[in-house]
């Protein structure tokens, strides 16, 4: 098992100094500061007259909130819907 880490992750050149539990974690969070980076840079050159950064950095926070909440929704249905397929196939099998 490994330990506690004290890592800094930038964002916006902000650094983010974080408590992390081991490498597994540590590279989830730098992972998710570079996709934040990313949807920073790609909004900026798809919207690149924007009045503030503060709406580049709503729209990237809407946008990674879009995708959790599709990614929970489609995980919590996805093997319900194969399960239920599996199950009526077998009952017609049975009638």
């Amino acid at each position: 098992m490994e330990g506690k880490l004290n890592i800094k992750v930038s964002v916006e050149g902000i650094e983010l100094p974080l408590t992390v539990n081991g490498t597994d974690e540590e590279k989830v969070y730098r992972d998710a500061a570079t996709l934040i980076q990313q949807r920073l840079r790609a909004l900026r050159d798809r919207y690149p007259n924007l009045p503030t950064d503060k709406y580049y950095y709503a729209m990237a926070m809407l946008n990674t909130a879009v995708d959790s909440v599709r990614t929970a929704n489609s995980a919590s249905t996805e093997p319900y819907k194969e399960m239920m397929t599996d199950l009526e196939k077998e009952i017609n099998n049975v009638l």
